[in-house]
């Protein structure tokens, strides 16, 4: 996990990985910064990310995030 918050914190240095549950539904990252953190998960875990599983809901914390790449992790 703490793999993930420095790579969330490296793209969004001003968001509060760690304690906030609602990234996406308050605005705190947007599509952008989604594509950005699918790129670093797929580079960084080794990992390739389904197109349906790109949705708002496996990014709004860094667990349901962390559960996505558990999930997709061969």
């Amino acid at each position: 996990m703490e793999k993930l918050y420095t790579l969330l914190e490296e793209i969004r240095p001003d968001v509060d990985f760690r304690n906030i549950t609602t990234l996406v539904t308050d605005g705190f990252i947007d599509s952008f910064d989604i594509v950005s953190i699918i790129a670093s998960i797929e580079d960084e875990f080794a990992v390739e990310i389904p197109v349906d599983s790109m949705v708002a809901e496996n990014f709004e914390s860094a667990a349901t995030i962390m559960n996505l790449v558990n999930g997709v992790k061969k």
